[in-house]
């Protein structure tokens, strides 16, 4: 026990600075035989580990393979494009979620993931895709990730309504920089992340869609000395230490609170609303804990002993 305990000192200590990273994939080793998986060593950053993109679209026909090395470009994207015409009205396709290009990422045991944007150079074929939009897996693929924007400024790129890219000049077949995703929604990841990349309205079934030096920008921080304390007023945790099944935790509002739970690992153990002041423990053993408490948009966290 006096392991666990100096273990949870030690976590309570550490600092609760978030450290800023950007991964950048280059797909440098990609080559015109090299496959659906990107062979080129994936980008590293303290705490996140991150994996290869991949191409996937059932109805390509094997072997499938970049058009183009150095970067990550396949063809047979959905149709829909409207040939010569910089009229976003005139697109007549929709999205296809069974052809993407995805890639995943995980913030290390102990600790959470905040993704802030994502940014990427993008490259078509005379006959490629017209619009492009990513998603991820933190809404199960369900809508477009945003805000999005060209940044730099780029007259060839617009955006669309639903977090849609748009690439205006038909004419033009050479890369363009200024796809970026401003994300504010994907926070406080303690799982992996997957993130994928859409190319439709295609001009014709061999237009590719091609993206390129794709930078993931986040914060990570330790899950539980990152954890913020705003003062819940009244708050009182009882009995700690705990010998039996029932936690109660009461405040002065006595509003709903969202009660989490994370052992000296940083591994969420319980997550739940907590309505009447009590929460069951019965399925924790005995050991340190550390209780994420949040009250009408305050945080707090204590220390739990489970006897």
């Amino acid at each position: 026990m006096k392991k666990i305990y100096s273990l949870a000192l030690a976590l309570l200590s550490t600092a609760a600075f978030a450290q800023t990273f950007t991964a950048t994939y280059d797909f440098g080793a990609v080559t015109a035989t090299s496959g659906t998986t990107d062979p080129t060593p994936v980008p590293t950053a303290s705490n996140v580990t991150f994996g290869s993109f991949t191409a996937v679209n059932p109805a390509a026909a094997a072997p499938y393979n970049s058009s183009g090395g150095g970067r990550f470009s396949f063809n047979n994207m959905p149709l829909g494009g409207a040939a010569g015409s910089d009229d976003y009205s005139a697109m007549t396709g929709s999205i296809d979620l069974t052809r993407y290009y995805q890639v995943s990422m995980a913030p290390a045991l102990g600790f959470r993931l905040d993704l802030t944007s994502i940014g990427f150079r993008v490259q078509r074929s005379g006959t490629g895709i017209r619009t492009y939009a990513v998603r991820t897996s933190a809404d199960n693929y369900a809508t477009n990730l945003g805000t999005i924007t060209i940044d730099p400024a780029n007259p060839v790129l617009s955006t669309q309504p639903g977090n849609i890219f748009f690439w205006v000049t038909d004419a033009i077949t050479q890369g363009q920089n200024g796809s970026k995703i401003n994300v504010t929604s994907i926070n406080d990841l303690v799982a992996p992340l997957t993130v994928r990349f859409y190319g439709w309205n295609a001009d014709a079934e061999g237009g590719t869609f091609s993206i390129d030096d794709v930078a993931f920008t986040g914060n990570i921080e330790p899950l539980i000395g990152g954890l913020k304390d705003n003062s819940i007023a009244g708050l009182s945790m009882y009995p700690n230490p705990l010998t039996g099944n029932v936690l109660n935790i009461t405040s002065t509002a006595n509003a709903d609170k969202a009660v989490a739970i994370f052992d000296v690992l940083g591994k969420q153990v319980i997550n739940t609303k907590v309505t009447n002041g009590t929460v069951n423990v019965s399925g924790l053993n005995s050991g340190v804990y550390i209780v994420k408490i949040t009250e009408e948009g305050k945080t707090a966290t204590r220390k739990l002993v489970i006897k």
